[in-house]
């Protein structure tokens, strides 16, 4: 499987894989608790709150709800549609404090000041250019309110994730509990690549009947790149940032290796 087939970015354009995001990502044990783990964050700081790669809403929706004022920004208009749907699904005073706009993040524009800026599960990755990784910080840094917060949520990789082609885990299946339908996920290989610090996934989503039936079908794909502690925290100091804390789940778990990395660090 080619490294230059996986988009970083293909799976967020629109059909199954989209429409199945949420259900999939309840299903990451390791993304337990994150969205309780932002609320409190929010409520410590007070102020706006930016959220990049905000996608479906599944984050920035419960942050409104809870009273505040949120823009989400987003590469794919497939995932902002449906954020847009699940915010009109809300009381109209609700719904007017979330602002949506589609756009790469290392090229959005506002402004806007905030007071807590977002990047969770592992967004800033699919940034495989460490050049944008940067550019995406520093637009954040000029966008915050002195003082302000940053977090990010990254994956710490294993080194046997890292090299050689790993080998594909097992099909997952979830159910919608409201609509009742079915997706089946299937990883179709797996691509590293150690020097770029890339690791690449090409898949399959499936819609099912009751039976087990496929209803419909599409293949896509995904690449992040990884990134060690060490060169996130250099990174963050070169953009303007003091870390204070590097947790390795939700639950603010010290950091570990082959856990999170959820960064949380403050603009100086």
């Amino acid at each position: 499987m080619p490294h230059d087939d996986l988009n970083p970015n293909a799976f967020y354009g629109g059909g199954l894989a989209v429409e199945s995001y949420d259900l999939f990502a309840a299903e990451v044990g390791k993304l337990t608790g994150d969205i309780d783990f932002y609320l409190n964050l929010a409520r410590d700081r007070g102020g706006k709150v930016l959220e990049l790669a905000c996608g479906t809403g599944r984050i920035l929706t419960p942050l409104v709800e809870a009273g505040f004022e949120v823009t989400g920004v987003d590469i794919s208009r497939a995932m902002l549609d449906l954020a847009d749907r699940r915010l009109q699904a809300l009381r109209p005073s609700a719904w007017g404090r979330a602002r949506l706009i589609c756009s790469p993040m290392q090229a959005f524009e506002t402004q806007d000041r905030f007071d807590l800026v977002l990047i969770p599960a592992r967004s800033l990755q699919h940034l495989i250019d460490p050049i944008d990784q940067r550019k995406t910080l520093e637009r954040v840094w000029r966008c915050l309110n002195p003082g302000g917060m940053l977090v990010i949520d990254m994956f710490d990789a294993r080194l046997e994730a890292c090299v050689g082609e790993p080998p594909p885990p097992p099909p997952r299946e979830v159910v919608d509990p409201v609509s009742g339908r079915r997706f089946r996920r299937t990883c179709l290989g797996r691509h590293t690549n150690p020097f770029e610090q890339t690791t690449g996934e090409r898949m399959r989503i499936e819609e099912l009947d009751a039976q087990g039936g496929v209803l419909g079908s599409h293949e896509t794909s995904w690449t992040l790149r990884w990134s060690t502690r060490q060169e996130m925290a250099y990174l963050l100091e070169l953009t303007g940032f003091e870390a204070l804390s590097v947790y390795s789940d939700f639950e603010r778990s010290p950091a570990a290796y082959g856990g999170e990395q959820i960064w949380v660090a403050r603009a100086v």
